[in-house]
């Protein structure tokens, strides 16, 4: 025997044993597939392409990012003087709410230190700054401001003026708006300068050695009728 019949015996042997392991594989997969489909089970689910995901639409988008900015801002309601400096008048404020009763106090005072948007006056200096804020309990807010606040006040020596400073801090932080669902209700409000409470009647008249409590009769009357029924 030559070499080339041996080749082409060696050939024909080769192709038959190829034949042959792909007639096994073709059977066994065979089977595999009938085993899967008995147990209910799609046997081309594997090689299947994945679905492409669907876009979401513009105005999904823009309706999530709506949702987002609604739950972490909240309208509140801050109290400036009004023009003849006799009384307070509510203005809308839109802060961003957190868990935090405390935290969102202190934004309610930083947009009462800001000053009013429109005609209202400004209750308090814009020079004024809160050292430190907590809550007690029983619902006793504790305010400690700077001595901006009483070197201010102290020039005017008004008992009109200081009424109304008092009483727009204390009204504005006791409204139920700024209170997170975990914490208590800010019932008083206790003030303190520079750490201590006031030496004597703050500056000239009011007494604050004690907490304060919310007065809506220093609220302008229309103004609260419209508060009321808004």
């Amino acid at each position: 025997m030559n070499a080339e019949k041996r080749k082409q015996i060696l050939q024909r042997l080769m192709l038959a044993v190829w034949a042959m392991v792909t007639l096994v594989l073709v059977f066994c997969l065979v089977l595999l597939m009938n085993e899967m489909t008995k147990r209910g089970r799609d046997p081309f689910a594997a090689i299947a392409p994945a679905p492409a995901a669907e876009a979401p639409s513009p105005i999904a988008a823009q309706d999530r990012i709506r949702a987002d900015a609604m739950a972490t801002t909240r309208e509140i309601v801050c109290y400036f003087g009004t023009g003849d400096g006799r009384a307070l008048s509510p203005e809308t404020h839109a802060i961003e709410f957190s868990d935090s009763t405390v935290e969102n106090c202190r934004r309610a005072l930083k947009a009462l230190i800001a000053g009013p948007r429109d005609i209202l006056a400004p209750v308090l200096p814009a020079t004024a700054q809160v050292r430190a804020l907590y809550l007690l309990e029983e619902g006793e807010l504790v305010v400690d401001f700077s001595r901006e606040l009483l070197s201010e006040h102290a020039r005017f020596k008004s008992a009109a003026l200081e009424a109304l400073m008092v009483y727009a801090v204390v009204n504005t932080l006791t409204q139920p708006a700024l209170q997170a669902p975990s914490d208590m209700t800010v019932r008083r409000v206790r003030f303190l300068f520079e750490g201590s409470p006031p030496q004597e009647i703050f500056p000239a008249h009011l007494d604050l050695s004690e907490p304060v409590a919310p007065d809506a009769r220093w609220v302008e009357q229309t103004a609260q009728d419209a508060l009321s029924h808004g």
